[in-house]
């Protein structure tokens, strides 16, 4: 039988992610969300105008039966802590109410993040999934919430499994990400080249391709021995925001200056962050890789051609 997965923020950045590894595995893809994803056929869409609308979810699911959730959807832009709650996670508890009363009930993955660890001693690195969550900001936070309701939910039996990400990265990154501003000033640059304004590049984080992060979600959420764990979805080692940056200009082809802007401050002032891969691998599943060259074609694959 062909799996029904259900995606919940499809139109995003990583959603059409999966939306395409779920076109090539042949698989029958559902959105739900307030904007219906490109290129999904209209009847496969179950709109939700607010995130926080409990019979709506219900509705929804009922409607769709699918043999799987991805769940997706989150904010890391809010502008208010009660929509910061609305989105990570009240939308995630309604959605495993509404999977509880399926029969049969579905299999769940909550896209977590790894700023629900919070900041991270040197010492404690590569970051395991059991290390204490100390998450600063409402992101961090609310998301910690959205994987407590998770993992309470899998206590009852309900099959979920928390994939908690690092950093995805790719073509179509949202510009408020570091990779995903840099790639936009290029385009807009044009052949001639200018001006690269960036934060602080020294910091060394753990970058995956979002294909990649795609194809591993697909695979763990209907992998009966992930149910009920956290497990950490990086490559395993940390990556120089600075050595992407250059590689990103040079590989663009441009005549391009860096500039620093004191005022382009990143999420966390870490010097490095990196995730273990350990439990992962444990699953039987074979992490992603952090190939710069790969990192900065994605990248740069929307971008003009130079002459």
């Amino acid at each position: 039988m062909t799996p029904r997965v259900l995606v919940t923020g499809a139109s995003g950045f990583l959603g059409r992610h999966v939306l395409a590894c779920l076109a090539t595995r042949g698989w029958h893809a559902l959105a739900l969300g307030r904007t219906p994803p490109t290129g999904l056929n209209p009847t496969c869409f179950l709109p939700l105008p607010d995130a926080g609308n409990a019979s709506a979810i219900r509705a929804a699911v009922e409607r769709a039966q699918p043999n799987a959730i991805l769940h997706l959807a989150g904010t890391t832009t809010a502008a208010s802590l009660e929509d910061f709650y609305r989105v990570n996670t009240l939308m995630a508890a309604h959605l495993l109410e509404a999977a509880l009363a399926c029969n049969p009930r579905p299999r769940i993955l909550l896209a977590g993040t790894a700023a629900e660890y919070g900041p991270v001693p040197l010492t404690a690195l590569p970051v395991v999934e059991d290390q204490p969550c100390r998450p600063q900001g409402a992101y961090g936070i609310t998301k910690l919430a959205q994987t407590l309701h998770g993992l309470s939910a899998a206590a009852t039996g309900l099959p979920v499994v928390v994939a908690r990400l690092f950093n995805p990265v790719g073509g179509g990154m949202p510009e408020h990400l570091a990779l995903g501003s840099f790639a936009a000033q290029i385009a807009r640059m044009g052949p001639e080249g200018g001006t690269l304004s960036t934060g602080n590049l020294d910091a060394e984080r753990d970058f995956v391709l979002a294909e990649d992060v795609a194809r591993i979600m697909l695979d763990l959420v209907f992998l009966p021995a992930a149910a009920g764990q956290v497990v950490n979805l990086c490559a395993g080692r940390p990556t120089s925001l600075r050595l992407l940056t250059e590689r990103l200009i040079a590989a663009s082809g441009r005549l391009i200056r860096l500039h620093t802007d004191p005022s382009r401050l990143g999420v966390t002032n870490m010097p490095r962050h990196f995730g273990s891969t350990a439990r992962l691998q444990s699953l039987g599943l074979t992490p992603p890789t952090a190939d710069p060259d790969r990192i900065v074609a994605s990248l740069l694959s929307g971008l003009p051609p130079t002459p």
